[in-house]
């Protein structure tokens, strides 16, 4: 699918959504953030980023650092949303109530974002007036598909690693299922799977370990 150059949305008006969500269900107590459209961000839908944890560390001469905290919002994944459906716009505001329910969880609740209790009390508060429809996880597996390069398949179980980028090394990584040994599919191999696709995540650079921190790590890191 061609995809159009320019975000689905304008800046401004991704601005403007966020301070309606902002005075709608938090009150306006959070802070301005930055809104950003990823080319890049294919794992998910969006993406809360902050820099630094939640509680505000200070300088040697005791002034309070600022802490970067963005919302990353998948480019290539919302056009594809808004090109196939009348609803796309729901979309993106539904994916912007979530990570900023994220927001709210940092910012407010000096927490690190999670899916836990406090994010489950305020997506079904928020979620009752029927303007959004927030979930924890969101089905877009043909999009994610349609974006997908490489892949990978556990030789022991069989399990399929998809990626739009060669970030997986079998010298380095083993099967997150089974620790099996994982070899390179050609495109032409690659069976689709029937496993949902993490709605949004959160990342924090200071535990990053490496570009896609983002993703759920199903696979981890050989034993040397």
């Amino acid at each position: 699918m061609l995809l159009a150059q320019s975000p689905p949305v304008t800046s401004q008006h991704l601005i403007q959504m966020w301070s309606e969500l902002n005075d709608r269900y938090f009150s306006g107590l959070l802070s301005r953030i930055g809104l950003v459209w990823s080319r890049r961000l294919t794992s998910s839908v969006g993406l809360f980023v902050s820099h630094r944890g939640p509680r505000p560390r200070r300088s040697q001469e005791g002034a309070r650092l600022p802490a970067k905290r963005e919302i990353r919002l998948s480019l290539p994944l919302l056009q594809q949303v808004v090109q196939a459906s009348e609803y796309g716009e729901q979309e993106i505001i539904n994916t912007l109530a979530h990570e900023m329910i994220h927001q709210w969880q940092y910012d407010i609740l000096k927490r690190r974002p999670n899916h836990g209790p406090d994010f489950l009390r305020k997506m079904t508060e928020m979620n009752r007036g029927g303007a959004v429809a927030i979930t924890i996880y969101h089905s877009l597996q043909k999009e994610v598909l349609t974006l997908t390069r490489f892949a990978w398949r556990c030789r022991q179980c069989g399990k399929v690693y998809q990626r739009h980028r060669r970030t997986i090394q079998p010298r380095r990584h083993h099967c997150g299922v089974c620790r099996g040994a994982l070899h390179e599919l050609n495109p032409s191999e690659v069976i689709p799977h029937s496993s949902c696709v993490a709605n949004r995540e959160h990342s924090f650079s200071s535990v990053s370990t490496g570009p896609d921190q983002q993703l759920k790590l199903d696979f981890s890191p050989s034993r040397l």
